[in-house]
């Protein structure tokens, strides 16, 4: 059965669209994950990329390889529709990403998370965001509550992101959210131009395309630490040597 993994967030502007960006294209060409991705945001920041942003250079690829397709698949969907895909037995996907809207007010965002095995929170270590993450990941631990009395399989983790080495508010928001009980990934993602230059054809840990992005090795070393950390957290399959020769062509047609 799929996995169902959501990105939210109480406040907007965390970064949760960029992170389920950034970890879809990896998880999908270098682990050979077969994803879906459900963009129920409002603004449909992933559907976007892919009809606005990276149409071009896969039109481009086609010509070279017309047999070439996307790594996921990404669908525009409606929030309280989302069991229709989830339940649906022709799709054969190992991890079904969700991502929710900014806000996570409404009774659809709420039955949406308690649809998902697992809730990836962004933790940004502003000072200003720290007490509503804390809050909606209190909300989490409640929904985990209720699940684990009913024998239902719910987690909830933050993931550290925009992290600045260094900074003093990066260890407080990591010693605030211990300090509460929650749940948190021992990985991290920093505060990075090239996450922005995220892309739904081309993965960051494509050498090529990490290089047009502005990434460097500590980008790659950072996303394939989340990356493991996931799969082994969800238990999902790692396929990297199924997954290597589709890489190694791909690398050869980016940017």
């Amino acid at each position: 059965m799929s996995k169902v993994i959501s990105f939210a967030t109480q406040k907007g502007g965390s970064g949760k669209s960029t992170l389920a960006l950034v970890l879809a294209a990896p998880l999908a060409t270098e682990y050979g994950l077969r994803i879906a991705v459900l963009d129920c945001d409002y603004q449909q920041s992933i559907v976007k990329t892919r009809e606005q942003v990276d149409a071009a250079n896969f039109a481009k690829l086609r010509e070279t390889n017309p047999d070439a397709q996307y790594p996921y698949d990404v669908y525009p969907w409606q929030l309280n529709q989302i069991f229709d895909f989830i339940d649906n037995p022709e799709h054969n996907y190992d991890l079904i990403i969700i991502d929710v809207p900014g806000r996570a007010d409404g009774d659809d965002v709420f039955n949406a998370l308690t649809a998902c095995d697992a809730v990836i929170v962004p933790l940004v270590s502003d000072y200003l965001d720290r007490a509503s993450t804390a809050e909606f990941m209190t909300i989490l631990e409640a929904i985990k509550k209720a699940a684990d009395d009913a024998q239902i399989d719910f987690q909830y983790y933050g993931l550290p992101t925009k992290r600045v080495a260094g900074q003093r508010e990066e260890k407080e928001m990591d010693d605030y959210i211990d300090g509460l009980g929650l749940s948190r990934f021992n990985s991290s993602l920093g505060h990075r131009k090239a996450y922005t230059r995220a892309s739904t054809l081309y993965s960051l840990l494509n050498p090529a395309w990490a290089r047009y992005a502005g990434g460097t090795k500590d980008t790659s070393d950072e996303i394939r630490r989340v990356c493991e950390e996931l799969i082994e957290r969800l238990g999902l399959p790692d396929r990297r040597a199924i997954a290597a020769a589709s890489v190694s062509t791909a690398s050869t047609s980016a940017k």
